[in-house]
This record gives structure tokens, sequence and C-alpha cells, in this order.
């Protein structure tokens, strides 16, 4: 059997074609045989026939190609439809991604803010527009230092929503470069289906949760937030407190019109319930008005504080958060 000895410097080579990410970009061809000179024949011998010559009426122009190494093998990427009833596409200068106006509750700048936050993404916000700090593409298939300036849209109408991205500026190791279509195409389109797919996620998670959450209970106490409002601090986390709050407020008078679990918010229809029934909750009865109130959940870790406050956005305070609270305290300790 024989042995193949292999040396250090062949052995470094070796590693280092493999782990180089230009192959994952460029054809491993130099096109050399595409230059090869057409071969001239002798004429043949036409035997006394009249030989015609050849019709130029399908004939291809000549034109001047330009042979090249560097030929950028990697499809453009396409923008993903990834939410529901969603259409996906590139216009030329921005990847978008056009949904259903109902789950804007979801897919929003806000939410796309939350998620630059946490990936350690610095940007500005203004106007409906967030423009990224140098960021890296995210891509494997990079050839050195490649980052991009990204500005993020979002837009709606009375049926639908739509988030779009625009690569503003491109640099490689640290050299500014114009991108070309393709690139536009592949890195707005790379960051567009990354957040969309981190959205969805968070919210299959969160939906999850809250359709498995315990039941158990809570245990609770006033607090005053950073905006200096009266709240209820509850031991639950998010998930938790939400499935709970939406099954013990309408036992206060608080029917539930329309919620968007995405930001916390719920819309409340308030009917005051009579003495007898503020007897049983074990608290005095509030002297608030009918009419529409609004419940914000904001998550602290793994715990939870809720804001209730009347149609104006005030939030409720003295006396009558004092009993609203005290009702919630109860019930949820049950």
């Amino acid at each position: 059997m024989k042995k193949w000895l292999f040396t250090a410097a062949i052995l470094t080579t070796l590693t280092a074609c493999s782990t180089s990410n230009e192959s994952k970009q460029v054809a491993n061809d130099t096109f050399e045989r595409k230059g090869a000179e057409v071969p001239t024949f002798n004429s043949l011998s036409t035997g006394g026939l009249t030989v015609y010559g050849q019709d130029n009426t399908y004939q291809l122009p000549q034109i001047n190609s330009k042979r090249t190494q560097n030929v950028d093998i990697r499809p453009p990427e396409n923008p993903l439809p990834i939410i529901g009833n969603s259409v996906a596409q590139f216009d030329g200068e921005r990847a978008l991604i056009a949904y259903p106006l109902e789950k804007e509750a979801v897919y929003n700048l806000k939410q796309v803010e939350r998620l630059l936050r946490e990936q350690n993404i610095n940007f500005t916000s203004s106007e409906g527009k967030v423009v990224t700090d140098w960021t890296p593409t995210g891509r494997e298939d990079d050839i050195g230092d490649t980052q991009a300036r990204y500005q993020i849209e979002q837009v709606s109408n009375q049926t639908a929503a739509a988030l779009f991205i625009t690569i503003l500026q491109m640099k490689r190791d640290d050299i500014i470069f114009t991108p070309n279509l393709a690139d536009k195409q592949r890195y707005a389109s790379e960051r567009l289906n990354q957040l969309v797919g981190e959205l969805n996620a968070a919210y299959t998670k969160q939906q999850r949760e809250l359709n498995s959450a315990s039941a158990g209970a809570i245990q609770s106490a006033l607090v005053t937030d950073m905006n200096g409002r009266t709240a209820l601090a509850l031991s639950s986390n998010f998930a938790q407190s939400w499935a709970r709050l939406g099954e013990v407020l309408p036992r206060l008078g608080f029917e539930i019109e329309g919620d968007k679990p995405g930001r916390g918010y719920r819309e409340l229809k308030y009917s005051p319930l009579d003495d007898d029934e503020w007897l049983r909750l074990s608290t005095t009865k509030p002297d608030l008005e009918k009419g529409t109130y609004s419940m914000q959940l904001t998550a602290l870790g793994k715990q939870s504080a809720v804001v209730i406050s009347d149609e104006d956005g005030n939030a409720l305070s003295g006396s009558n958060a004092q009993a609203i609270y005290q009702a919630l305290q109860n019930l949820l300790g049950k």
C-alpha cells in the first residue's frame, strides 16, 4: 500500500483554499477556451455543382465581448412573502413586503426598532423611517468585511401596510463602493427576510405562550412607573399576565373591544357594575364614567406591569386607580 506524504507548505495551501469565501462567489473558470480562434477549412470540391454563397439573413452580429475572471455566480436574493396573504418583491431599488392592515400590530417599524436594538445595530428614527449605522450584512459568502447602511420604511393605507428596505451605502474593508443592481436586490432582500422572519418567529412564540399560559395565582402590587403613572406590577411574565387580564377585566365591567398582543394593548368598553358586585370584589366602587378605556401591558423581564387609561389617554389615578387595581389584585391572586 502506497503512503502519501504532504509537506507543511502544501497543507497550508489546501487549508487556505478550503476556507476562502471567494469560491462561493466566483466560478472556477478562466473562460480561456471561449477565446480560441475559429478553425478555417479549405474549400470543398464541388464536383461541377454550382455552390451558392451563404445567406446573411440570419447571421449573428459580431460583438466585442470582454472576458473577466471575476464573475459573480451568486443569484440575487428574492424577498419572500413570509407573512400570510402578503406580497413581496424587489422594485429595482427597494425590497418590500405588503400585508393586510390587521397584521400591522405585529409587523411594524416599532417592532423592527426592537429587533435592531437586540442585534446591537445603532440607528436613527424619524417620520416613519429608520436609518441604520454601518452594520455587517450577515452573509457567509461575503469577501472581506462587507457592511451596509439600510433605510427601513413603513407605509399603510386603509387596507394594507408595507415594509420597505433600501441600501443607502456599502463598503468593503472600509472602502466605500457603489452597489450594482444585483447587490441592491441581494442585500436589501436578505435583510428584509431576516427581520420579517424574526418578527414572525417572535409572534408565533408569543401566541404559543399565550395559549399555554398558566392560570395560577398572580402576586401584584401598586407601583409608580417611569412616566409617573399609577400601575399594577405583576409577578407573572407578559404571556401569563395577558391571558389572565383577559379573563378578569370583564368581571370588573371592562369588555374587550379589540386587542393588539404585539403591543400589549387592549381597547376596553366600561359599564359600571352595581354596588353588590363591588362588595363581592371586596373593594369600594370607583367613580368611573361609562365609556371607552384602554389597557397597556408592559414586559419587565420575567414580570410585567399594567396601566389602565381613559379615552383621552390619561392613566387612572387617585381613588379610582386604587379601587380598580385593588379589585384586579383580588381576582388575580385567586
